[in-house]
C-alpha cells in the first residue's frame, strides 16, 4: 500500500517534470524562430553600403606630390621624398634638369622653400591635373648670409601633370608648365579667377600653350625665373 503511494507520488513528478521540460523547449524553439525573424528583418532594412571608388586619381594624390616637390631647403635637397611619386623617367628628367647651369647658378640663394596651397582641376580621363600652385621662399643677396635677404617671397605657377597609373598608385609622368588663355583673350601663366575645364589631349574649352616642358626645362626653370624677374 505505502509502495503504490510511492509509485504514484513518482508518477505525478515524473508528468510534471516532463511537462516543465516540454514547455522549456518549444520556448526555446519559439524564441529562436522569433529572433532569426527580427534578425532577418533587420537585415532587409539595412541601407546598401557605399562602396567608394579608390582607383581614381585625387586631389590628395595631387597635392601629396606637389608638397613634395614645392618644398625644399634647397635646390636638390627634395628629390628623395619627390622620388617616390614619380616614374623612374620623370625623376632623371627632373634631377638632370636641377643640373642645368641655369639652375645651379641659384643654388644656395633661393632656400626655404615652403608649397602654401594649390587649386587641382583633374582630368579622370586623361590622367592629368592643372595646378595653380602657390609657395614661398627666401631669396639671398649673398651665400650663406640673410643679411638683406627677401623673405616670405610669394610665388605662383600654373602646371598641368599628368599621372600613370601603376599598380594601385599614380606616379607622375609628366610636368610642364603651361600659359592659360582666358576667355577675354588675355594671357595667364600664374593664375586664373575661375575654375578651368580641364582639356583632354585631344580638345580644349580653354586654349593652352606649353611653355615648358620636364624633358627640356622643369618647373624648376620656371621658379628661377620667377626669382630672376624679382
Amino acid at each position: 500500500m505505502y509502495n503504490q503511494k510511492k509509485l504514484k507520488t513518482f508518477k505525478r513528478v515524473s508528468l510534471i517534470v516532463v511537462i516543465i521540460f516540454a514547455v522549456l523547449v518549444v520556448g526555446g524553439i519559439g524564441f529562436t524562430i522569433g529572433m532569426s525573424g527580427k534578425q532577418a528583418a533587420i537585415k532587409q532594412v539595412e541601407k546598401p553600403k557605399v562602396i567608394v571608388d579608390t582607383k581614381k586619381l585625387s586631389d590628395s594624390t595631387v597635392n601629396k606630390f606637389l608638397i613634395a616637390y614645392y618644398t625644399k631647403k634647397d635646390l636638390g635637397e627634395n628629390d628623395n621624398r619627390y622620388k617616390p611619386l614619380m616614374t623612374d623617367s620623370m625623376y632623371n628628367q627632373a634631377t638632370s634638369n636641377e643640373k642645368l647651369p641655369v639652375n645651379q647658378a641659384y643654388k644656395g640663394y633661393v632656400i626655404d622653400q615652403v608649397f602654401s596651397k594649390a587649386d587641382i582641376y583633374i582630368n579622370q580621363k586623361d590622367l592629368t591635373a592643372i595646378c595653380n600652385v602657390t609657395y614661398k621662399n627666401t631669396q639671398l643677396t649673398k651665400l650663406n648670409s640673410k643679411v638683406g635677404a627677401l623673405f616670405d617671397q610669394p610665388n605662383k605657377v600654373t602646371i598641368r601633370l599628368t599621372f600613370l597609373q601603376q599598380g594601385k598608385k599614380y606616379l607622375v609622368n609628366n610636368l610642364e608648365a603651361i600659359t592659360l588663355v582666358e576667355p577675354d583673350g588675355t594671357t595667364s601663366a600664374n593664375s586664373y579667377p575661375t575654375a578651368p575645364t580641364v582639356p583632354s589631349s585631344s580638345s580644349s574649352s580653354m586654349s593652352m600653350s606649353s611653355s615648358s616642358t620636364v624633358s627640356s626645362s622643369s618647373s624648376s626653370t620656371s621658379e628661377v625665373s620667377t626669382t630672376k624677374e624679382k
